[in-house]
């Protein structure tokens, strides 16, 4: 029975993961691209949507439209609202395996049309209701954690994590990558966002120290494995995940497993990529998540 429904487990957690980063991410970063009447931040509102894979832009212009399109817009595939949808649709096919408990938390988020944009007025983004929502998503993993059983069940949840946190972790590096453009260059504040994003700057002062530059930001996030959100920390998660249900599932993942040792490989090769050549390591393991997902997508049907 598990073993069927294994590609609901995956998407809840993908859909999951999806809707926290976004949250995470607009947080941090809102406020470098909200005007507020100061003209600031095109360049920053350009990357913001390369970050979150929103190129275009939504089609309510002005502050108030393009939040509401990255965080509330049904006809957004990606945002934060069509994500939590895209769980809870995966968890009503698992209603008998998820515990009471986290089906009430994901059934506390909003359902049905949101309201309609409303003018930003002196804060940049209404934290507090944003914030119910990160402590929600954040509440369903400790549940599952705690109360599935260990097993095959935990870790579906654990690979649609490490899936979507690592691409969506190398979609937002990449649209802070030096390019070739002549577009302004990110600011201190972009980078110091998308820590605080991914990561928290807590964690990082305690592996990095209090500097933020581009490279030293890039090379942690990817790399260190005591941040608990960079690539390297959520890569190795999701290679024990796999070994262990190409181990024990019904499910044909040595593919799978083949793709994620190719990733490893990518990864390690980051001490010695000079930071000219860093966008093109993060386009690298950016095709390295979509092949890794594909294979898994395939021992699926």
């Amino acid at each position: 029975m598990i073993f069927r429904k294994a590609s609901h487990f995956y998407w809840l957690s993908r859909y999951l993961t999806r809707a926290l980063d976004t949250i995470r991410l607009v947080d941090a970063y809102w406020p470098l691209c909200w005007d507020g009447g100061k003209g600031r931040g095109e360049a920053c509102l350009i990357r913001l949507r390369r970050a979150l894979r929103m190129a275009v832009p939504g089609p309510i212009f002005g502050p108030a439209g393009e939040l509401f399109w990255f965080l509330e817009a049904e006809d957004n595939p990606l945002s934060m609202r069509s994500s939590i949808e895209g769980a809870r649709l995966n968890a009503r096919h698992l209603r008998v395996e998820l515990p009471e408990e986290l089906w009430e938390v994901l059934g506390q988020f909003p359902a049905g049309p949101p309201v309609s944009p409303v003018p930003i007025g002196d804060v940049p983004i209404p934290r507090a209701q944003f914030l119910q929502r990160v402590e929600g998503i954040s509440s369903i993993y400790e549940i599952a954690r705690f109360s599935l059983e260990r097993g095959a069940p935990q870790d579906w949840l654990v690979l649609g994590q490490g899936i979507e946190g690592m691409g969506n972790l190398a979609a937002a590096l990449c649209a802070l990558a030096p390019d070739d453009s002549g577009s302004p260059a990110p600011s201190l504040e972009e980078k110091t966002a998308v820590l605080r994003g991914f990561s928290s700057l807590h964690a990082y002062r305690e592996t990095s120290g209090p500097c933020y530059e581009e490279e030293a930001v890039f090379r942690s996030l990817l790399g260190d494995q005591r941040l608990p959100r960079s690539f390297a920390a959520l890569l190795s998660s999701t290679s024990a995940s796999l070994e262990r249900l190409e181990q024990k599932s019904s499910h044909a993942l040595a593919s799978a497993f083949t793709a994620a040792g190719a990733l490893g490989a990518a990864l390690s090769s980051l001490g010695s990529t000079p930071k000219k050549r860093l966008g093109y390591l993060l386009m690298e393991l950016q095709i390295g998540c979509n092949q890794l997902h594909q294979e898994i997508e395939k021992a699926l049907v």
